[in-house]
């Protein structure tokens, strides 16, 4: 069961709460450009797309190499981050 609550906020208690978000949404979108950055290297020391990579390593296909770890767990850090963008931007839209 989910409960909804709906606040009423101050103007200023907005202003505040949307600055923060911006400061977050700031922060979050630096952390894609370097994450990215980080998946691009492993993208060309291994010629594959990351879900190329992803579709292989989740069967099982290449092994447990730490590289291949390492990867994965940046191509899933990155979907969690662009989502987390994606709920701040709705936010910051009202």
């Amino acid at each position: 069961m989910v409960i909804r609550m709906k606040a009423s906020l101050a103007e200023e208690e907005v202003s505040i709460v949307k600055e923060s978000l911006r400061r977050e949404l700031a922060l979050s979108e630096a952390k894609v450009n370097l994450i990215s950055e980080e998946i691009e290297g492993f993208e060309k020391r291994y010629e594959m797309s990351s879900e190329e990579f992803v579709d292989k390593f989740e069967r099982g296909d290449l092994g447990d190499d730490q590289d291949y770890f390492e990867w994965w767990g940046l191509v899933r850090g990155l979907k969690k981050i662009e989502e987390q963008i994606g709920k701040i931007k709705v936010v910051l839209s009202y």
